[in-house]
């Protein structure tokens, strides 16, 4: 029996329903599974835990949705972190300014971002090259202005990493915030429109009069941007700058923006979802520990995850 209009109507709602909110769905499911593993996991302070380690690799993740969703990759949003830490530490052990420190290493962030931009967008060259090339520069340059840690901040600017609001720690605030100006410019904004049209048909965004060489440079500035108040962020939660800081993180935020929904095949990302798919791994990080699991485990489920998350969008993109 054929289906009627309005069946396949509500269908195709819920289809998108589940498209936005799939791994949100997933993270209650995983939650109440997990529970059952250990009686402390959904206690507000484990929970809390979880959200405050999250929120690093969210911020991070909103910013590779846009380079995903462009149709390019940055592998070097770790070494950000860890170029943004040894810049922070180095400038205020040298100068006793925050302000001046915290200046300096947003800039650092946001320059290494630019730097990419200009390679990938301008120079022409392959996303994946560009960025691994930068990874390795910036882990060098971070090492090279301190070879050790870094500490006795102010206690307001520890107060950015470990403070509270209204029972929310501040980190998860400025995730969110940050999120949700990030879903608004992605999804309702020209801007969000040309990196999900350049990302879906480069050619084709090109011929229809878009600036893809901007747009392209734009992303990667803000991708920068963003890793690098994550790691103002992080430096502020451990008290402390340390070089080595940023190692491997980039894997993790990649994986959570795919596991989120986004396409590395370009032309599709969500952010909110790639915050979702940033509290996933979290949760699984913290169930183990909990457990008392070896951490290379984490590693393992979390490809496992990726390969799931590349292999649904692969079906749902055909059946588009």
């Amino acid at each position: 029996m054929a289906s009627s209009p309005t069946a396949r109507k509500t269908g195709a709602k819920l289809l998108s329903l589940y498209d936005h909110l799939g791994i949100w769905l997933w993270l209650v499911v995983f939650a109440l599974l997990f529970s059952l593993l250990s009686d402390y996991f959904l206690s507000y302070a484990n929970f809390r835990n979880i959200l405050r380690q999250a929120s690093i690799f969210a911020i991070m993740a909103v910013g590779m949705t846009l380079v995903i969703a462009s149709g390019g990759i940055d592998l070097s949003v770790g070494s950000v972190i860890s170029f943004t830490s040894a810049v922070l530490g180095t400038v205020w052990q040298a100068t006793g300014n925050i302000w001046l420190a915290f200046f300096l290493a947003l800039l650092a962030g946001t320059l290494t971002g630019l730097a990419n931009g200009l390679l990938v967008g301008y120079c022409l060259m392959p996303p994946f090259i560009a960025t691994f090339g930068l990874m390795s520069a910036g882990a060098g340059f971070a090492f090279a202005l301190t070879p050790g840690s870094i500490g006795d901040f102010p206690p307001w600017f520890e107060y950015l990493g470990n403070g509270m609001l209204y029972r929310l720690p501040i980190p998860v605030i400025v995730m969110f915030v940050l999120g949700l100006l990030f879903y608004l410019l992605l999804n309702h904004r020209r801007f969000g429109r040309s990196v999900l049209a350049i990302g879906g048909n480069e050619n084709g965004a090109r011929m229809a009069g878009l600036d893809v060489r901007a747009v392209k440079l734009a992303v990667y500035t803000i991708n920068g941007a963003l890793a690098s108040i994550a790691g103002i962020i992080l430096c502020a939660r451990i008290r402390s700058s340390y070089p080595g800081i940023g190692l491997d993180m980039e894997m993790d935020v990649i994986a959570a923006t795919v596991i989120g929904g986004a396409s590395l095949m370009g032309g599709e990302g969500r952010i909110f979802g790639a915050i979702g798919g940033a509290v996933f791994i979290c949760m699984i990080q913290n169930l183990f520990n909990l457990l008392g699991i070896y951490p290379f485990m984490q590693k393992i489920i979390t490809g496992l995850f990726i390969v799931i998350a590349v292999f649904i969008n692969e079906i749902r993109s055909r059946r588009e």
